[in-house]
């Protein structure tokens, strides 16, 4: 059960990948499911997850610039509590030090607006603004170096292609030539040597074919994961037609295409731009040597259990007090005394509700802050002459970018002309080599030669075909390059 468990986990598995690759397939390649060069790169632009890091870094940028934005607005908050004290505590409406339980409740709400910040919050609006251009120029940089990377891996699996085209044909020949050399060894006409000379030849033409198809299935995998597609979907890649080097000569030079790669290259935009956005950090720093200046206003209201209301007085009679008031005769023997009444006042509590206390215990307040910088321990200026210092860098940054913009053209188009003198000089050796093989060939079925002059021959002739591949194959990526760097779109 658990195995049966496990396969068809494994199954639904397979088949969700199998789904993936699919749907990504359909969605890169065309209807026949070949990936073209401009396919691929279309493809790459978008589902690349460096490219995708670059994505959610401009929409990082984004949110960080729209909330400096939203720093010059006012502040607005509230805040409430609820507490239950008992024992000995102060009671918040009388503050009066009680000895009991007393609930309280308590609303608070305040806004401050910034009036004048030393010129901070406008600068950091406008640096973030440049950063955010920055990380939008850096995104386009992304998907340039992911083109260039999938330009390479293209051509390196063309590459591959033809070495295995040519090692095929190669092997074939070697086969050829060792059933004839057996039959003729069979026939007493050469030594045996010849025939395992040949075998050991066939068995290196064999290994040569296996290693051109293993250079293809790296240079497969590495296009796939560059596209992020899963490793086992399938994959194939439309075969165009490659111009001879010898028919488009390089037109123009690296000092133009650099002026032009000066002009459209997001990565030489982006230092440039960050440049701008140091001295605005410079701005920011220098805004601390101002005075700041804001206004907030606040309400407030509260609540405790302790607070009560009186109501109307009530007089009660508790009894009579007798008071002698004088005498009726001379002789002072008949008293005359008045009873008059001993009252008490009662002030009943009425309950005094929440709602009520809220209502009529609100206090208002407004407040205007003046803050002036006197010393701070230098720190003002140390975070100017850091500010500087990163201006400085960035300066440096920007002349290292175009300094490597103009070595990396210059290099590609020293490389491709390079390339095509040896593509020429292949293509000359690769003639004479030809007809040098065909002739041994004939005289080792002649038995002028034996099969180690002609395996050497046969070597001259194979690494003849691998120069002239080779140089044919850099040739056209060095001249993608220089086209990428025009601006040009890379197809062929």
């Amino acid at each position: 059960m658990k195995k049966l468990s496990k396969n068809l986990l494994l199954v639904i598995g397979l088949s969700l990948a199998g789904a993936s690759a699919a749907q990504a397939q359909q969605e890169g390649a065309g209807s026949d499911g070949i990936w073209s060069l401009e396919e691929a790169v279309n493809y790459a632009r978008i589902h690349n997850l460096q490219v995708r890091q670059a994505k959610f870094n401009v929409e990082a940028n984004d949110a960080i610039y729209t909330q400096s934005r939203f720093a010059r607005l006012p502040s607005v908050n509230s805040s409430s509590s609820y507490s239950i004290n008992t024992g000995t505590n102060i009671d918040p409406a009388t503050y009066d030090l009680r000895t009991q339980t007393t609930r309280s409740s308590s609303l608070n709400a305040n806004a401050s607006l910034p009036l004048f910040m030393g010129f901070q919050l406008v600068n950091t609006v406008k640096q973030n603004a440049l950063e955010l251009q920055a990380s939008q120029q850096d995104l386009l940089s992304a998907q340039n170096d992911i083109t260039i990377q999938i330009v390479t891996a293209y051509l390196n699996i063309l590459f591959a292609n033809e070495l295995i085209n040519t090692s095929t044909l190669q092997r074939d020949l070697t086969n050829q030539q060792l059933d004839r050399t057996r039959v003729l060894f069979r026939a007493g006409s050469v030594a045996e040597n010849a025939v395992l000379d040949l075998e050991s030849q066939l068995a290196t033409d064999e290994l040569n074919l296996i290693n051109a198809q293993n250079q293809r299935d790296i240079s497969r995998l590495t296009l796939k994961q560059t596209l992020n597609l899963p490793a086992i979907a399938e994959f194939q890649i439309e075969i165009p037609e490659i111009p001879e080097p010898d028919q488009s000569p390089v037109l123009v030079e690296p000092g133009t295409v650099y002026e032009v790669a000066l002009q459209t290259l997001p990565a030489i935009k982006a230092a440039d731009i960050r440049v701008i956005s140091a001295a605005k950090a410079i701005d920011i720093a220098r805004g601390s040597y101002f005075p700041r200046l804001s206004v907030s206003a606040g309400v407030n209201t509260f609540y405790s259990s302790r607070s009560y209301l009186y109501g109307d007085a009530e007089t009660t009679i508790t009894g009579y007090n007798r008071q002698l008031v004088g005498y009726l005769d001379e002789s002072r023997t008949q008293p005359f005394s008045l009873y008059i009444p001993q009252t008490q006042v009662n002030m009943p509590f009425l309950d005094y509700s929440l709602p009520d206390q809220f209502r009529d215990n609100i206090g208002r307040q407004v407040a205007v802050s003046l803050q002036i910088p006197i010393f701070n321990g230098f720190q003002t200026r140390t975070n100017v002459a850091r500010a500087k210092i990163a201006q400085n860098n960035s300066k440096l940054n920007a002349d290292v970018a175009r300094n490597n913009l103009l070595q990396t053209i210059e290099q590609a188009y020293v490389d491709a002309v390079a390339a095509q003198r040896r593509y020429v000089a292949a293509k000359q050796q690769i003639t004479a080599a030809e007809k040098n093989y065909r002739n041994a060939e004939l005289r080792l079925n002649a038995g002028v030669i034996n099969t180690i002059e002609f395996n050497t021959v046969a070597n001259t002739f194979r690494s003849a075909q691998s120069s002239l591949i080779q140089a044919k194959y850099e040739y056209a990526f060095k001249l993608k390059v220089l086209d990428f760097y025009q601006g040009k779109d890379i197809s062929f």
